[in-house]
């Protein structure tokens, strides 16, 4: 059997079939598809281990994104889930609250997991939204030593066998998706990512979910004479997909490093997520520019930070900004306009690539943040221009990642006879994967077009190996 937590319809039709099949030539044979079929209560033991859980304090502990059931990672997933919504922020019952349901939440993932697993002859599972409560069926049947699919960026369609993969680290959802390996490349490679990278930098609708975004003018402000620039995240959206790194979200590390750099005689900008801006995005961009109003008010009172108000394009403000200028970020692509512009920078180790690429100043928790954000401009490391060309070419040629010809929207879309209009039209909207009967048919998909979309869909489907 090949379990999915994803049924046939539409988008998942292609994702959770070319997973199927990649998995039945992988173990020479064919396989009938099971639908993941969540159970209504947990186990006695996990609600045992839950009662033990609360009772301990173990709840309150900063530590809590570590707990384990059985092996099985559940605090980050349970954290990340929690943290989507807006008022488990600002109202502390309501966080303990929804903390605890999806407590309950992980044991009812844990006792389907199970009862799969026991009951029926599972070759391989597809997973999909593995940094939310289904990162538990990753890590659950990782621990089985099945092949488990899924995608996710940078490295689009992807699958670990860990059958015959030993390597333990790649236990861990974060460390399957990272960029590890650095692969040497020619002239010609290097200017297909130079272009990439530049295409990647300086085009305002080049990232896909930045497409559509109206973004602003910067105003006269003279930007030369900031020390660092902060780079603020979503805070209801993604938490934790990359591993924790010393915070629980993404607003415990804004304050944090706000407070961190307060009484150092440096002038502070910080600039907002041009998604908060992004009306298209619905009640997560809503929920996100209230976090950050409640930010700007808490911190407004300090001469020496300057908080920006609306969406900006960071190659515009870079342009601006004096060259001895740090950019901080928490993770995502600024690190590579910043590499790109030879801006030194700061960001953690957990990321979509590893600290092998030597295009930031990394840190693994607070300590050695806090270390670097109070470190001498002329001992940061400035970034590796070979590196960087590096990681670029692996995101964009190797791996098949939503910039890549070979990424499965694309071979949907191409097969399909959609321009790119009409396919976002139909597959990237915020019910992606939901498309209609009526819509199905209208796009009249064959049997053999099907078939065909498939098959170029498994072949793409890229195996980490560690």
């Amino acid at each position: 059997m090949f379990l999915s937590t994803r049924g046939y319809h539409y988008t998942y039709n292609y994702l959770v079939k070319s997973s199927k099949k990649n998995c039945e030539n992988l173990i020479k044979q064919k396989i009938d598809l099971l639908i993941f079929n969540l159970k209504k209560l947990p186990s006695i033991k996990f609600l045992i281990f839950t009662t033990y859980i609360i009772f301990s304090g173990k709840i309150f502990m900063k530590d809590r994104v570590k707990i384990k059931f059985e092996k099985i990672e559940i605090g980050r997933f349970i954290l990340a889930k929690t943290f989507c919504e807006f008022e488990c922020y600002t109202n502390k019952f309501r966080f303990y609250l929804v903390f605890i349901k999806c407590f309950v939440l992980a044991g009812r993932i844990i006792k389907t997991c199970n009862y799969y697993y026991q009951n029926y002859d599972v070759k391989g599972v597809y997973v999909d939204h593995c940094m939310y409560m289904n990162g538990i069926i990753f890590s659950f049947f990782a621990h089985k030593s099945l092949p488990v699919y899924t995608n996710n960026y940078p490295l689009g369609m992807f699958f670990v066998d860990f059958k015959k993969n030993k390597n333990k680290h790649l236990l861990r959802y974060e460390n399957a998706l990272r960029i590890i390996t650095k692969k040497k490349i020619n002239n010609h490679q290097k200017k297909k990512a130079k272009t990439k990278l530049s295409h990647f930098i300086k085009k305002k609708n080049f990232i896909t979910y930045l497409v559509g975004l109206n973004y602003e003018q910067l105003d006269g402000m003279d930007y030369k004479n900031f020390d660092y620039v902060i780079f603020a995240h979503a805070f209801t959206d993604g938490q934790l997909t990359n591993g924790y790194s010393g915070f629980e979200n993404s607003l415990e590390w804004l304050e944090f490093t706000l407070d961190s750099l307060i009484n150092n005689n440096k002038k502070v900008l910080i600039k907002p997520h041009p998604n908060f801006y992004n009306d298209k995005l619905g009640q997560p961009a809503v929920w996100d520019k209230r976090i950050y109003d409640i930010v700007v008010k808490k911190y407004n009172k300090y001469n020496n930070l300057v908080f920006l108000h609306k969406p900006i394009h960071n190659y515009l403000l870079l342009k601006k900004l004096d060259k001895n200028c740090v950019l901080i970020t928490h993770y995502g692509s600024v690190i590579f306009e910043a590499a790109y512009m030879k801006f030194k920078s700061i960001c953690t180790t957990k990321n979509i690539f590893d600290k092998n690429f030597k295009i930031s100043n990394m840190w693994n928790d607070k300590n050695e943040y806090l270390k670097l954000l109070n470190t001498n401009y002329l001992k940061l490391r400035k970034p590796n221009k070979d590196d960087l060309l590096e990681l670029i070419y692996t995101m964009f040629f190797y791996h098949n990642s939503e910039y890549n010809i070979n990424f499965y929207d694309n071979i949907i879309r191409k097969n399909l006879k959609l321009n790119k209009e009409e396919y976002k039209k139909l597959f990237a909207t915020p019910a992606r994967g939901l498309i209609t009967n009526y819509q199905i048919k209208k796009l009249k998909t064959t049997n053999s077009m099907e078939n065909k979309i498939i098959n170029q869909m498994s072949r793409t489907i890229h195996q980490v190996r560690g």
